[in-house]
């Protein structure tokens, strides 16, 4: 008994220390895409998990104009959709480089009509995971 009461908590250290590969190769798969996109600068890209196992991603960048941060968005999504198929909450921000004026502060989701249309761009959802509905 007394080898279980040491080992609860070793155990629980380990877990709160786990990342996902998959998740950490998707941030920086998004980073180096965004950073490649013309019109695009000052990415930053930062992965953490909660004590919950949720994992998140915030993205940060600049971008030249509204056009430009639509496309950056296009190039998340594309990428979060092709890269895992785990659930992964997302903070999007793309100012402009202009003025600082914030273009775009938007959550990547993806609603059950989604798939259909996210299928035909860019193929079958990744297989490292499965889409929840509603997500």
């Amino acid at each position: 008994m007394k080898r279980l009461a040491l080992l609860a908590p070793l155990l629980l250290i380990t877990a709160c220390g786990t990342s996902d590969d998959t998740v950490e190769d998707l941030a920086d798969r998004i980073e180096s895409d965004l950073k490649a996109h013309d019109g695009v600068s000052a990415v930053e890209v930062e992965y953490t998990t909660g004590m919950d196992y949720r994992q998140y991603l915030s993205v940060t960048a600049t971008a030249a104009d509204r056009a430009k941060a639509d496309e950056a968005m296009e190039i998340i999504r594309r990428d979060y959709w092709t890269g895992t198929g785990r659930r992964v909450d997302f903070r999007v921000r793309l100012r402009s480089d202009s003025g600082g004026e914030l273009l775009t502060s938007d959550d990547v989701k993806f609603k059950l009509g989604d798939v259909v249309e996210m299928e035909r761009r860019y193929g079958p959802r990744s297989e490292a995971g499965e889409l929840e509905p509603g997500r």
